[in-house]
């Protein structure tokens, strides 16, 4: 396999010391001002290419372990968006104030548990999360930026013509997926008692956001300066967090609320492959957009109105596409905090809105919302109502959730209407006196999604990586993909991992942000995370090594702070040699947590704990490294536990140790052995395999502070 730029494959493969690691000669310098960190506790990968395991090891040195404590904040003190009591900074220099449960957290605690071994940290920054900005709805607030009383702030794209809010779910699918990180780790079923009506707390604000298809009202996820409504990448995810929270209900024996969980993730995986997949195409599209029909741009127009607040709450803000959620933090005049909102005139049960639409059209469904300002009253918050149509069709009853952007999704049978509308019936409370709609949605039957796209994008790598696609989609996606593979990794010749779209030059100002545009159309850790995790369900070692390489370039770009560190982003054609990139924030810590947890441990050498416990290694590398030998020593997977293996073509060999009990290993077998009789030993005696799946299961007992050792290879004729 030959990448244009990058060294052949052969250039890299170098004798190997099993469980022995010695440091580069050109390994980075600590940090000026930062007391040195040991390297005693760091695991030691050992593989063909030593450039990985120099950068794996001065991530750590150079910015994992220096952004550990507290921070230099630029914020005043007693700001409310500066908080000292944060676990870990996002960058080392300090640019960043505050604590960012969504994007960073998840990233960050992999890393700290694969690289440190450091439960403790971890768990202050789910205390942390879980006590400030978990908030009583379920939703997470995803940074503490601002003051913000909600868990979104309002953005709008570059040509003024999209108020969207990115972010707004990130956080909650993020403390699902840290949940299920931290018991598989530390396996404590105490905690996990303790803490599960926090996850089905969140889970339950999800869900809320679901509509009656299993679709995910998300917005931007994981990137927050890229318009997305319905966004690929969040509907795979957080079927992921279903199945993940399904597991921990198991582990507590709640066997009817891990029912509830998988079947919500049925659901999620099922709207996918409805409104997702593009056939034409051979792939996943990036994100849908509501075709709301009711927008005063489109067809729609307020009618008629019981009342409106003039002039700051009349009727056709429930129609002008604004929720009006969280504050204006950033100068974009996007009239925020409830400012798009129609208000009526003293009135709640009673009141009523009728949109007509300029020609008839075949609705299904319609979405309502009730008001967003954070000072509106439960009086004020419609709990229930109903519909009626100008075809003299029957009325169609709402019920509103009771979350903090409650909202109803209304479905019914297909109607051709030139009119429909609400009436409150029901409010959610006392308190108040004026009720209304901070939005009115109405959806054409034959189209109630369209589909965006920019040619393939990061929600295709989402959807197979998590298992969204069968296996005959996951194939057509990666045919898709290995065709065009050149154009995730190369914009203008120059390269870096991986681009969030095929085509990022291809976005318009109505779908970028206007602080910074294209921005996030670039190469971002998090992106490197799913590009990976495809490659390792299609057993593609030699292009995870391929995006390795890749990043292990980035590790000396000016733009990330000087040799040994990564920027925050690349920006789209900003890679020439002395480059500033494009707003980078130089020393930022998410990508080396990606580049160490997700990338090295998780997919090139299958590293993992199953809910059980269960230890799994399952390495997907380029072949010809078995032929050298690799391997890990001293894996972060399990608090209790501490082990190393090496792989090569002929055998397996490894050691385990710690707290007396049973401890399972799953282990995948090297290519040459699979088929063939093989013979495994523990402590130097034989015992009788067990194979399944092209893994071999070995159940070892441990003994206190007793090592223990394991060897598979193939059994003598």
């Amino acid at each position: 396999m030959n990448y244009r730029g990058l060294p052949s494959l052969a250039a890299y493969l170098l004798p190997v010391v099993a469980f022995a690691q010695s440091p580069a000669a050109n390994s980075p310098a600590v940090v000026p001002t930062v007391t040195a960190i040991s390297t005693a506790q760091l695991p030691a990968i050992h593989l063909p290419d030593n450039r990985i395991a120099e950068v794996y090891r001065g991530n750590w040195v150079n910015t994992l372990g220096p952004c550990e404590g507290a921070a230099p904040v630029r914020a005043p003190a007693g700001s409310p968006h500066a908080e000292p009591r944060r676990p870990w900074r996002v960058d080392v220099s300090g640019h960043y104030a505050g604590w960012y449960p969504g994007v960073d957290v998840k990233h960050m605690a992999a890393a700290y548990l694969a690289c440190e071994k450091n439960l403790p940290l971890v768990l202050k920054a789910w205390e942390l999360t879980s006590s400030h900005y978990l908030m009583k709805d379920g939703g997470v607030q995803p940074s503490t930026m601002h003051d913000n009383p909600q868990n979104a702030w309002p953005e709008t794209t570059a040509d003024g013509s999209v108020v969207y809010y990115p972010l707004r779910t990130t956080a909650a699918i993020d403390y699902l997926l840290l949940g299920d990180l931290i018991f598989r780790y530390s396996q404590d079923k105490i905690w996990l008692a303790e803490n599960i009506p926090l996850l089905r707390r969140t889970a339950a604000f999800l869900e809320a956001w679901m509509d009656d298809e299993g679709l995910l009202f998300s917005d931007s996820y994981d990137l927050d300066q890229v318009y997305r409504e319905i966004d690929g990448v969040a509907q795979a995810s957080t079927f992921l967090a279903f199945q993940k929270l399904a597991g921990l209900e198991v582990a507590l024996g709640e066997t009817a609320k891990s029912a509830h969980a998988t079947a919500v993730a049925a659901r999620l995986a099922a709207a996918a492959n409805k409104y997702f997949w593009d056939a034409t195409l051979g792939y996943y599209v990036e994100h849908l957009i509501y075709n709301n029909v009711a927008r005063a741009q489109r067809l729609g127009a307020v009618a008629a109105v019981s009342s409106e607040l003039a002039p700051t709450g009349v009727a056709v803000h429930a129609i002008d596409g604004v929720m009006g959620m969280g504050v204006e933090a950033f100068g974009v005049h996007t009239g925020s905090a409830g400012k798009h909102e129609w208000i009526t005139q003293h009135e709640s049960v009673g009141a009523w809105i009728q949109i007509k639409l300029q020609q008839p059209t075949r609705i299904s469904r319609v979405i309502l919302y009730n008001r967003t300002d954070p000072q509106t009253q439960p009086g004020e918050r419609f709990a229930a109502g109903y519909l009626e149509f100008s075809d003299g069709s029957p009325r169609v009853a709402v019920t509103f959730n009771s979350i903090d952007t409650s909202r109803a999704v209304i479905a019914f049978s297909p109607r051709e209407v030139s009119w429909v509308k609400f009436t409150g019936t029901q409010m959610q409370g006392t308190g108040g006196t004026s009720a209304g709609l901070a939005e009115f949605i109405v959806l054409p039957s034959e189209e109630p999604y369209r589909k965006v796209s920019h040619g393939m994008t990061d929600s295709s790598f989402a959807m197979v990586a998590f298992q969204v696609a069968d296996d005959t989609r996951a194939t057509k996606v990666w045919n898709y993909f290995k065709a065009h593979e050149a154009a995730f990794y190369a914009v203008d010749e120059l390269h870096a991992p991986t681009w969030i779209a095929e085509k990022p030059a291809t976005y318009s100002n109505a779908e970028l942000n206007r602080r910074a545009p294209r921005k996030d159309c670039v190469a971002m850790g998090r992106t490197w995370r799913y590009d990976v995790l495809m490659r390792q369900r299609m057993h593609d070692g030699d292009g995870i090594y391929q995006t390795l390489q890749y990043a292990c370039a980035l590790y000396d770009r000016p733009s990330g702070g000087g040799t040994g560190y990564f920027g925050e982003r690349y920006g789209l054609g900003r890679f020439q040699p002395g480059d500033l990139a494009q707003g980078s924030i130089p020393k930022y810590s998410e990508y080396p947590a990606v580049f160490n947890s997700t990338v090295v441990q998780q997919a090139l050498l299958g590293i993992d704990a199953d809910i059980t416990g269960a230890i799994i290694v399952a390495p997907c590398v380029p072949r010809a490294w078995y032929e050298v030998g690799f391997g890990q020593d001293g894996c972060g997977v399990r608090h209790d536990r501490n082990f190393g293996f090496t792989y090569h073509a002929d055998r397996i060999e490894g050691w385990l140790s710690g707290t007396a009990g049973a401890q399972q290993l799953r282990l995948k077998l090297p290519p040459s052995l699979i088929g063939q009789p093989i013979a495994v030993q523990s402590n130097g005696h034989p015992v009788s395999p067990k194979l399944a799946g092209g893994f071999i299961i070995l159940d070892i007992a441990l003994t206190a502070d007793a090592k223990s050792s394991f060897a598979v290879s193939r059994s003598a004729p």
